[in-house]
């Protein structure tokens, strides 16, 4: 009978601390989408959410963190962008630094548009 409720006991700590890890749906959908925006640092072309580089497993590991300690997405990119810089989210912010790299599809195709009307003239 003790055997029995030390056993109970045993088996509710061990599978207790897999379900308080884990991440409700809500929370899940946020995590996959924001590991999908965040870049790896080592491999450069991939995403957290693809690498297996150790830097990737700490990023997607703090994100999980922030995400349980209730922090926005907003907030979370704006940890990483203070932490590492820039060049870790996919799509920058818009600054100053990167106004050409917003507005240079546009004034290209202004530019194209008016190389080809003045051809057809």
């Amino acid at each position: 009978m003790i055997r029995n409720k030390i056993f109970s006991l045993f088996i509710l700590l061990c599978f207790s601390g897999v379900a308080a890890d884990e991440l409700n749906t809500k929370d899940q959908l946020r995590y996959q989408s924001l590991i999908q925006e965040v870049r790896c640092l080592v491999c450069q072309n991939q995403s957290v959410a693809e690498s297996n580089a150790e830097l990737a497993k700490d990023l997607r590991r703090e994100i999980k963190l922030q995400i349980k300690d209730g922090k926005s997405d907003s907030d979370i990119k704006k940890y990483l962008f203070d932490r590492y810089g820039e060049f870790i989210l996919y799509e920058p912010a818009f600054s100053q630094k990167t106004f050409f790299l917003w507005f240079a599809p546009i004034i290209l195709l202004m530019m194209f548009y008016g190389w080809f009307k003045k051809i057809g003239n």
